[in-house]
């Protein structure tokens, strides 16, 4: 093979010549971009996306921190022809494996812990997504970053190898940006037509930035997309806002955003948020929105996800484009409240100013834009696995083994309350241990596996001396995602009416009847399985609802994080629920064990909301979203009629405008019909481009699992 080290980025790791990790990362940064090959594809616009061509055995990524892979590592001994350059990748696969990050963290977890989250009770320690600041980065180019850094290292004489790192990542952004000016004038002598115009347009670009602000809409593109896909493709977060002020809306300039949109779609980008207010309710609607919205729908790809922020001043035309889009069938926008979200970031200490620069990062979590290292998953907690380890003294029916404490014989509990306050012990409990466990991941994250490309793009960080996982950003708050509050509430409320109002039932008869899975026990079924469910306006089980969701949710906040800020709590299961629903047992609202039926969202579970969208916006509504600070998703399905027509979308927009009025913070739409999606399921070669919004991004309906299938079917068509 023609290389210069077998491992470029272990390589430079190596041999950085000092002890500081954030020096030594970001010297394999460098190594591995001087090493880079790049290449200028005809006819695209565009450079090669560099994150994908992290084809090493030994990386740096974004959510692993160190990072091997032992399937790259086979197939690059495959092209190895020598023998000491096998024993050299060899030897950086050992050297790197005990810092390994996933490795470290995993011993953070005692036995208990691990079962937790086998068996799908709750798990804790993500790695997450982020949101840089690249409006920052654009306007003041890496010449501007240079002066940061040196008007900072003044002040924190102390920290020099951090700011020598940080040059390094400097250093890595402007090597590969020379080497596709390089590319592109030699690309200029062998090349004729529209290939030697991009190669002249790229080299003239090249030339200014990165170090200089862009000129026009296609340096700022090309600037962007550098930095977007060097080290990390995560979330541009808002890209309207960053991008906007370059757009003219010109042919040439609507033509560069889909060349920029075909590689967000073929690399999974993941969230590009658009539209946002100011903390005085000004809106900053512009012409890149529009577009944004435009190509979306042109396009009709399930990704990148697209979340569009509304506020009480969001033009009406552009609703009347987010409905042209979502009626694609795409579910996107994601429509977001900046009512309720700012609010919610604002109890937190977040001041009104930031809380309006937030935006969505992964699939929904909640960040501040440029400012923070909070849009991340720091755990996941099965709410209704608590009632399980209520009901049954600590014992899960999925393993039938002991994962939680005993609260006390339910069969002698005497009132409601007394299983209610069982419960929430074990909701702390499990909190505790999500939260205990993701602090020592946070802490073992900013030891071993700091990054210095995130800290010169993360305000504070640079302010500071200190990393972008390493306390450094402004807001260092977390996130923890619920699974199954509606189904909690609705077997929380059938047995309070069976067992405590009516008694119609014993707490044994019904322990009883779960652990046979309802076998011989007909009506007692047939009562709690047809019981008022969640979704449906009805007061009491609505109040349950509301009472459980406040104790999660303000529980949570009691607990700091590592990175200096609280943890938040919110709802968006993705496509998890049906393996959550698997590993839980019979349940009292009528779930047989081995069923995957699960609530995908805030919403009913799915299929149980029988009283129209009216009914499901007031039992929504019952609970406090503005304690919900990591995105709170309620998911609707609507007919394709619905949005055919002038009066359908009015309905639509009346609809959302009074939750979101309401305190609603978020609606994700599926636009599809339920015939549709069962014929789908039956000949699935016939809606290869059938796409279904999951919960916090879109896919194509035949690519998930059935049981996955089956709760979207499920989901009330309103």
């Amino acid at each position: 093979m023609n290389i210069k080290h077998i491992e470029p980025f272990a390589w430079g790791y190596i041999h950085a010549g000092r002890e500081n990790k954030e020096y030594r990362i970001a010297n394999g940064m460098r190594v591995f971009a001087e090493e880079l090959e790049v290449n200028i594809n005809t006819g695209n616009w565009f450079q090669s996306p560099l994150g994908a061509a992290w084809a090493s055995a030994v990386r740096y990524s974004r959510a692993e921190g160190i990072d091997l892979n032992e399937g790259i590592k086979n197939r690059n001994a495959e092209k190895l022809t020598e023998l000491s350059d096998l024993e050299e990748l060899n030897f950086y696969f050992d050297y790197f494996r005990p810092y390994e990050t996933v490795r470290v963290i995993s011993k953070v977890r005692t036995p208990l812990q691990e079962k937790l989250e086998i068996n799908k009770c709750c798990w804790a320690a993500g790695g997450g997504h982020s949101n840089p600041d690249y409006e920052m980065l654009l306007r003041i180019g890496t010449n501007g970053i240079r002066e940061k850094i040196a008007r900072f290292r003044k002040i924190h004489t102390d920290k020099q190898d951090f700011y020598d790192a940080l040059i390094l990542a400097v250093e890595t952004l402007e090597t590969v940006a020379d080497k596709y000016r390089a590319k592109a004038l030699e690309m200029i002598g062998t090349s004729e037509g529209e290939d030697k115009v991009l190669a002249e347009r790229l080299a003239e670009a090249f030339s200014n930035i990165p170090r200089n602000k862009p000129r026009n809409f296609f340096e700022a593109c090309q600037f962007f997309w550098l930095a977007f896909s060097l080290m990390d493709i995560d979330s541009p977060g808002l890209f309207d806002y960053a991008l906007g002020g370059y757009y003219t809306d010109s042919e040439f300039d609507y033509k560069c955003l889909e060349q920029l949109w075909e590689l967000f779609h073929n690399t999974r980008t993941w969230n590009t948020c658009i539209g946002r207010s100011d903390e005085f309710g000004n809106d900053y609607t512009n012409s890149l929105t529009y577009a944004v919205l435009r190509v979306a729908k042109d396009k009709k790809y399930n990704t990148p996800n697209i979340t569009m922020r509304v506020n009480k001043n969001t033009p009406k035309d552009l609703w009347d484009l987010a409905l042209e889009t979502l009626a694609t069938g795409i579910g996107m926008p994601a429509i977001y409240n900046d009512l309720s979200v700012c609010t919610a970031l604002e109890a937190i200490g977040i001041p009104p100013s930031d809380a309006h620069l937030y935006c969505m990062n992964g699939c929904n979590q909640i960040d501040i834009y440029g400012k923070s290292h909070m849009g991340l998953e720091d755990g996941e907690i099965s709410v209704i696995k608590a009632l399980e380890f209520a009901l049954f003294r600590g014992v899960c029916q999925f393993s039938m083994e002991k994962l939680a404490p005993d609260t006390g014989d339910p069969e002698k509990f005497e009132t409601f309350e007394d299983l209610m306050n069982a419960y929430k012990a074990q909701i702390e409990y499990m909190a505790d241990y999500i939260t205990e466990t993701s602090n020592k991941a946070q802490e073992v994250f900013a030891t071993d596996a700091p990054n210095p490309w995130k800290s010169i793009m993360v305000q504070g960080c640079i302010e500071k001396g200190l990393d972008y996982k390493n306390r450094g950003p402004i807001y260092g708050h977390g996130q923890v995602l619920t699974e199954g509050l509606p189904d909690t509430a609705d077997s929380l409320a059938a047995i309070k009416h069976f067992v405590y109002d009516t008694k119609k039932y014993t707490m044994k008869q019904l322990i009883s009847a779960l652990s046979s899975n309802f076998e011989g026990y007909d009506e007692l079924y047939k009562d709690f399985a047809g019981y008022d469910k969640f979704g449906n306006d009805v007061e009491e089980v609505d109040a349950i609802y509301a009472e459980i969701t406040d104790h999660v949710y303000r529980y949570f906040r009691t607990k700091k994080t590592f990175r200096g800020g609280t943890f938040g709590v919110g709802c968006s299961t993705f496509h998890r629920a049906p393996n959550y629903g698997f590993h839980v047992g019979a349940l009292p609202n009528g779930k047989k064990r081995g069923e995957k039926l699960l609530a995908d969202s805030i919403g009913a579970t799915p299929g149980k909301d029988t009283n129209g969208p009216t009914a499901l916006l007031k039992s929504v509504m019952c609970c406090n979203q503005f304690l919900a600070t990591s995105g709170n998703v309620l998911q609707m399905k609507f007919a394709k009629s619905q949005f055919g027509t002038p009066s359908g979308k009015a309905g639509f927009t009346a609809i959302a405008e009074t939750y979101f009025s309401n305190g609603g913070q978020t609606l994700q739409i599926n636009v599809l019909s339920r015939e549709e999606l069962l014929d789908a399921q039956k000949h699935p070669e016939n809606y290869k481009n059938l796409i279904v919004r999951v919960g916090g991004f879109s896919e194509y309906f035949t690519r998930l699992a059935e049981p996955l299938q089956d709760n979207i079917i499920k989901r009330t068509e309103n």
